[in-house]
């Protein structure tokens, strides 16, 4: 049996979870998919796959073949398409990480373009807000927003997110509007989820003051849609990105807090495994992300 065949039926199985969808994506019956993946277990000495009634799960020597054969067969792949030309199609699956909200508003407006462009490509997203493991997990990119602190990933800033204060009017009818920094301690703050207990918020006024307040929110969350309807519920004053508010007088239903002042902005970046060579179609879909981030007003970063 051809090695490399074994290797690329295992990740498909491993990326499907399933024998029967591995083998309708390899134009193969599911008798002989699970035939070479038990010559594959058979050839190596040790058990990759859990089998149970609930579905498929690797082992611990699976997970970390898995990781070692999407290395080798990406490796392959851009040896491949290095030989052909830089005119070959592209082609192949390109898996990302990134929150829906994100997701949204930076990929989807140009993706349909891209797919058409490249027709041999599939996009798989994964949209939650946890930090994803990318090589056990096989993702390809991962778009977030923040400090980069991984030392393991490789990072691309893309762009920026303009972040400000916001509170809905009836909130504001109720609680007050603040006039300084100082008088946020008197509300609560619906803010982007963040791993500490505190969260620093940094202002800098129109004419270069900066205030920094250590302030703990009262509500967090990892979605924006989520913090900003919070915010329109009333729950406090939002942290929210400028791009995501209606800020034309009564059109919207919040109204800016502290207009004089800005938030810090929040960096967008593009992380991939410092381990893997990224294949041709992850370079060429980065490109594509970077001139629509490079030509948005809202996320051009400085």
């Amino acid at each position: 049996m051809d090695r490399l065949q074994q290797i690329e039926v295992f990740r498909r199985v491993v990326e499907t979870g399933n024998i029967t969808r591995a083998a309708r994506d390899l134009s193969m019956s599911q008798p002989n998919v699970s035939r070479i993946v038990a010559e594959l277990e058979q050839r190596l000495g040790v058990a990759l796959l859990l089998r149970s009634p609930r579905g498929l799960a690797t082992t611990e020597a699976g997970q970390a073949f898995y990781g070692d054969a999407a290395r080798v067969l990406d490796a392959l792949e851009e040896a491949e398409a290095s030989a052909r030309g830089s005119q070959a199609a592209l082609a192949g699956p390109l898996r990302i990480t990134c929150a829906a909200s994100l997701f949204n508003s930076i990929v989807l407006p140009w993706m349909p373009e891209f797919l058409t462009k490249h027709p041999g490509v599939s996009i798989e997203a994964r949209l939650d807000a946890r930090i994803a493991d990318l090589v056990e997990e096989g993702i390809d990119l991962a778009i977030r927003v923040g400090e980069v602190t991984d030392q393991s990933l490789m990072a691309r800033r893309i762009g920026r997110i303009e972040m400000a204060l916001f509170a809905s009017p009836d909130y504001l009818a109720r609680s007050g509007v603040p006039t300084t920094p100082e008088t946020l301690f008197e509300h609560p703050l619906c803010a982007p989820s963040v791993r500490a207990t505190a969260t620093v918020l940094r202002l800098e006024s129109n004419e270069g003051v900066v205030a920094e307040l250590a302030v703990v929110p009262r509500f967090r969350a990892t979605d924006v849609e989520t913090l900003r309807q919070a915010t329109e519920l009333g729950c406090g004053i939002g942290l929210l990105p400028i791009s995501t508010v209606a800020l034309a007088g009564t059109a919207g239903p919040l109204r800016r807090v502290l207009p004089d002042w800005q938030a810090a902005p929040r960096d967008i970046h593009a992380l991939w495994p410092s381990t893997r060579a990224l294949p041709r179609r992850v370079r060429v879909f980065l490109d594509q992300l970077v001139r629509h981030c490079t030509t948005t007003p809202s996320l051009r970063a400085p």
